[in-house]
């Protein structure tokens, strides 16, 4: 992608699109594991309240992102709105830059300034994107950054209202953090039952006793290994005898694991009663 500034265009996308693309993004950068659909619906609500349920999305750009200092890709502006204390209100209103135009439209329930920027202005210049996965990729990941991953973590929890205050607390819009935390709750319970449900997990084959006792029995015997033969001497000379020597299998210990109440297996009675019939003899013959 080329960095490079885009007109401003709207590009629809139905919320199905949005949120098939955020569920693999989501396993692919957060994990699996830790991924979750209360979560996913979460940013779903939150991107469909940035955007208008997707119908007014610029350029693909779903959270409303600006460009930092330290932005490479492709920007636009596009009018908005911020909600801003008076002294930054009046800075804003007497050096707009040129191109720009910065606009009182009111004040807020919290005594803040609302304004508009138009126009070429930094405040309204947003990060663009040329195709939807390139978009729903840099969201994640932009949420998954230092600044915002205490509130993605949030959301996976499922708890909508938290992700929405810790975002507000990080900066990421200046608006009233109840409006905001309770649109983003009803926007994710809506889209919930608007997505098709999850699959059920498929529980793992189990056997029974039987059932392993019968598939051990179909099992081929091991084969027996063959012996080692050595290489055929001159004619003259009669072959080497081949020796085989049997493996070395250890005895059991006698009375080894055994306690009182266990009854001794019938190999160790019958070792101790010829130990003690040969003792006996020996004892006789002395």
């Amino acid at each position: 992608m080329t960095a490079r500034e885009l007109p401003a265009r709207r590009t629809v996308v139905s919320p199905a699109e949005v949120y098939m693309a955020l569920r693999l993004q989501l396993e692919a950068q957060l994990g699996k594991e830790q991924t979750t659909r209360a979560g996913a619906m979460i940013l779903l609500g939150q991107m469909a309240l940035e955007t208008g349920r997707f119908e007014a999305t610029m350029n693909y750009n779903f959270g409303g992102v600006k460009c930092s200092s330290s932005w490479k890709g492709c920007w636009q502006h596009f009018t908005t709105t911020e909600h801003v204390e008076e002294d930054a209100a009046r800075t804003y209103l007497n050096t707009p830059p040129p191109g720009s135009k910065v606009e009182r439209v009111g004040v807020d329930d919290k005594g803040r300034v609302i304004l508009r920027f138009s126009g070429k202005h930094p405040v309204n210049k947003f990060r663009a994107f040329e195709t939807l996965d390139d978009a729903v990729h840099h969201h994640v990941a932009f949420l998954l950054g230092k600044r915002y991953r205490t509130a993605l973590m949030l959301a996976m929890a499922g708890r909508a209202d938290d992700y929405a205050i810790a975002l507000r607390s990080a900066g990421y819009y200046t608006g009233d953090a109840g409006v905001y935390a309770r649109n983003v709750r009803l926007l994710a319970r809506e889209y919930d039952g608007k997505m098709p449900p999850e699959p059920e997990p498929v529980p793992a084959p189990t056997r029974t006793a039987d059932e392993v006792v019968s598939v051990a029995a179909t099992l081929a015997p091991p084969e027996p290994e063959t012996p080692a033969v050595a290489p055929p001497g001159p004619k003259d000379e009669a072959p080497a005898p081949v020796v085989v020597v049997p493996p070395v299998v250890p005895l059991p210990q006698v009375g080894t694991g055994l306690t009182r109440e266990e009854p001794r297996p019938w190999w160790v009675r019958l070792l101790v009663w010829l130990v003690g019939a040969m003792t006996g003899r020996l004892g006789a013959k002395r």
